[in-house]
Formats: C-alpha cells, structure tokens, sequence
C-alpha cells in the first residue's frame, strides 16, 4: 500500500517510472502515456457533479514528478456499465483502477489542486492491486489475501481493494474526541463481519473518508450475504446538538443505545465527520444485547459537514438507516428489505434528505419512516425537524405498519413524496406532535401522495387533528394512484410534473413527485446490491 504521506520523497522518481511504463489500464478505459510529449491520454472519464453525470475524453500533461495539467477535455458518448476512470467533482478526486507498469497493477487516486488554472493534479495515491501482506493495523486473517481489523486504530489508515478486510468484534476509529484519526476506504473495498457482534464505528472527531464510484462501490457485509443480522453495522458519532438531557444541559452528550459506553453530541452542527459515496451495506442488523440491535447505518449527532450520497443498506435485521440528533445531510438513498423502519430518526435530527427509495421487505418490515423527538420529553430541543423531498415509499401486503409515522414531538417538513402500499400511508401519533400542525412551518406534507393502502390516513395514541385534514388542507398533496411500474413511474404517472422547488440551497431542482423523474431516470443502477423492482 502507498498513501501520500510515505510517498513524498518517492513520488516524483516513482511517477515519472509508472507513467512511462504505458498504460493506465482500466479494462475498457484504459489512459496511455505518450513519453515523446509526456501527455497521458484518457478516452472515457465520468465526470461526477451532485446528481449529475458526464462522460468526456481527457488528455492531461505530466509537468513533474506528481503533478498533471488537463490540457484537453471532449464530450463523448455515455459508457456506463464498464470498468472506467472517474473524477467526482464533490470529492476532488480521480480514481484510476488499475495502473499497469510493467508486471504490476495499480491503483491510482489523483487530487485536483483547488484553484488551479488550468486544471492540475496531483499523484495521491499509488496502491499494488496484488496483495502484500497485512499493513501493520491489521492481522493476517484465516484465509489468503485477507486481513483482520479489531480493538481501537487510533492513526490514519487505508483500506485497499487488494485485501479482503475482516472486523473482528468492535472496531473503533479514534478515540472518543482525542487521538483522531481518519478512515480512508478505496473504490471497490470489501469489509466484511464475521459474525454477528463484529461493526466499525468511528468516533466525534474522527472520520471515514469511503469514497466508492459507480463501477466500484465500497461494500460492507456479512460473510454469507444470505441473511439479515450477520453482522453489526456502520456507526459515525459526531458533535452536532443532540436532546435526551436536562434542559439546563450547556453542552448534551447521550450515550448510544445499543454500546452504551459510546457517546454522542456536541455544540458544532457543522461538524464533519467524512464522506459516505457510492456504499452498500448488506446484511447488518445484528442485537449486540437482547432488544438492542445496531442498525445498518447508525448517524449519531452527525453534523452537516458530513457528505452522504448514494448510500444503500439492504436486508437490515434492524433499521435501514437511524439519526439520534444532528444535522447529517444526505442524497440518493436506497433502503431495501429492510425488516424494521426504513428511516428513523429522533434525539434532534435537523437534517436533510433528497431522492429516498424505501422498498420494504416481502416477508417483514415496520415503518417506511419512524419519526420522534423525544420519547421522555416530546418537545426538548432542538426539535427533530428535517426536510425531505424527492421520496419513494413502497410497502407489501405484510407491512402492518405505516409509510410515515410522526411522533412523540417530532416536526418534519414532507415535499414531493410518495407513500403506498402499507397498512396505514400517514399517520400522526399524539397529543405533541398534533399541536405542531398549527404552528407555522413545523409539521407540513406539500405536493405528495398517498394511495394503495389499507388505510391512508390513521391516528394514534391520542392524537387531536385529523391527519387526513392535515393532508387535505396543504397545497399539492392528492390521494391518487400514482401509477408506479416498480419503483419507477410508469409512462403517463402523474408524478412526473407534480413536484415544487424546495427553496433551500441543499435540494436539486425538480418538478416530479418522488425518487425518480421517470422510467429513464433509474440512479439506483450498476452501484447497488441487487433487489426486486
């Protein structure tokens, strides 16, 4: 393994020999070196923009050691489905799988140099795609080009996709606001538990930088990938506000349900604690005691600096994805067979999320969306009051629950949503959370709908509005079929000019109702784990 630290006296000998070498070698996209001009070629590179993407051919000039101008860039036909090189714009990064110098293969990860013009890059990283050995973090595990994580890392590493990497028991990053230390995860990476109590956590104020691509998602899973429960899960802890102490709390820490040794919160809504792109989590769910099982994702006070983005937890045992507090942001999420609540959150979640898909398991499943503030004081601040837009829920005939169930103080604002299939499509839940219909802005559904379930509307434990008045009485929303072929809106779904703007800077314009535009808009395809339509 090469990372850039270890390499800056190295670099410019070791650049200038693996360019020269020919090839960068990509299956299908393959970047070649011209040593009479020093230019490397690219003919096919995804360009990477928020929820966009682009495909050109690039030229790029080596001018030293470690550093490449793009000299040329043309548009090209799309080439999705093949090996290819990717730049994404919101991590600054090109990934190159597979660098071929001489008898050996690389991995090469290039950085653009902010501000640069023209563009430059810099060489970050050079990674042997045969296996060397266990770094020394880890330990040789049971079987060949394996290797085994445990106990506290408390200094930077690398996870490569040479290795086959195996958690063992707890694994924690950093300690809990001292000795931080940062996660980085390749494209392509597998991390798997081996059985049930084995999960990765990462503490407040260190991060995990999981950068995946769509032809190389990164991949968390148990180890027969056959069963929800086989493993723990992925659990971020950051310094965001949270509730769940007393009011007079100046700064509220909360241990973790489930590892109640672990601890969340802070005073820093803007906390960072990495990056989540292109990831499966597969299978995670396990209890770690009885009645307290970890969720796929666990977001606990994680703060907006966080990037999350084309995330999916599939056959979780537990909760697909869960916020206790915070501020996470988060984009394109595929949440499929899970067999509790798709989303959840409480504790003070003041997020976001746009372009949700929640598919909910044919044998089991609770809630699409479990919604608290907080169950011993329902209106503790900060409030649980995220805005969502752009969502997708589907349940099945066993689904004895709701698509969203608002609850126990929470607030949200709803856009452009879809909700169908379940026992009861909405439902509100008592006397706190009613009372926030009538306050300005603090419960809200806009230009959605509901259809296809047993009861659309329901009230619960004492609730005091209708929710189908609530519903009724806002603009856009309609209970109608929305026509869906699968998760996709069929040809002539009136979802697909349905939509508003959702005036905050976060949300992408659109103007349709749910995950996706149409039948030609399907983002879920080539980086998820497979599921039915």
């Amino acid at each position: 393994m090469f990372r850039f630290g270890d390499l800056n006296a190295r670099l410019t000998a070791i650049s200038a020999a693996v360019l020269s070498a020919i090839s960068f070698n990509t299956q299908a996209a393959t970047a070649t070196y011209n040593p009479t001009d020093n230019t490397v070629d690219l003919p096919v590179v995804e360009v990477l923009s928020g929820g966009a993407s682009s495909f050109f051919s690039a030229k790029l000039q080596l001018v030293s050691g470690n550093e490449l101008v793009l000299i040329d860039a043309q548009p090209i036909s799309a080439g999705k489905g093949t090996d290819r090189n990717v730049f994404d714009a919101d991590t600054s990064a090109v990934h190159i799988s597979s660098v071929a110098a001489g008898a050996d293969e690389f991995y090469a990860k290039l950085r653009l140099v902010p501000g640069a013009g023209p563009m430059k890059f810099t060489l970050e990283q050079l990674v042997n795609n045969q296996f060397q050995g266990c770094p020394d973090f880890s330990t040789p595990g049971p079987t060949a080009g394996s290797c085994v994580l445990s106990g506290e890392i408390r200094r930077d590493i690398t996870l490569t996709k040479n290795i086959q990497w195996i958690l063992s028991g707890g694994v924690f990053i950093g300690g809990d606001k001292v000795d931080n230390a940062t996660i980085a995860i390749n494209p392509g990476t597998q991390i798997f538990g081996q059985q049930g109590a084995d999960f990765l956590w990462i503490r407040r104020g260190s991060k995990i930088m999981a950068e995946g691509t769509p032809d190389n998602p990164i991949v968390f899973s148990g180890p027969s990938q056959q069963a929800a429960g086989e493993w723990g899960g992925l659990v971020l802890s950051g310094l965001a506000r949270i509730n769940g102490c007393n009011q007079d709390v100046a700064v509220c820490e909360v241990a973790n349900e489930a590892i109640t040794s672990e601890f969340s919160g802070g005073d820093n809504d803007a906390d960072n604690s990495g990056v989540l792109k292109y990831v499966q989590i597969l299978f995670a769910g396990f209890a770690v005691r009885p009645d307290e099982e970890l969720n796929g994702l666990t977001l606990n006070s994680v703060g907006s600096g966080t990037l999350i983005d084309y995330v999916q937890v599939h056959a979780g045992l537990d909760d697909g994805i869960e916020m206790f507090g915070g501020t996470v942001n988060m984009k394109h999420l595929v949440l499929t067979n899970i067999e509790d609540d798709s989303l959840d959150w409480g504790l003070g979640w003041r997020g976001k999320a746009q372009f949700v898909l929640a598919k909910q398991s044919a044998s089991d499943g609770d809630h699409g969306i479990e919604a608290d503030n907080n169950p011993t004081n329902n209106n503790l601040l900060p409030r649980s009051k995220p805005v969502l837009s752009n969502m997708t829920f589907i349940g099945t005939p066993v689904s004895q629950s709701s698509g969203a169930l608002l609850r126990r103080g929470t607030g949200v604002n709803i856009w452009n949503s879809v909700f169908t299939q379940f026992r009861n499509c909405l439902t509100i839940d008592g006397e706190a959370t009613s009372a926030l219909a009538s306050a300005p802005g603090e419960l809200t559904i806009a230009h959605s709908f509901v259809h296809g379930c047993e009861n659309n509307f329901s009230e619960a434990n004492g609730a005091t509005i209708s929710t189908a008045d609530w519903f009724n009485s806002q603009p856009g929303n309609k209970v109608e079929d929305p026509l869906l072929s699968g998760y996709l809106p069929a040809f002539g779904s009136p979802l697909t000019l349905a939509g508003t703007a959702v005036n905050d800077a976060f949300f992408t314009t659109v103007d349709y109702v749910g995950a996706f535009k149409d039948a030609d808009d399907d983002w879920t395809q080539e980086w998820t784990f497979p599921f039915a339509n």
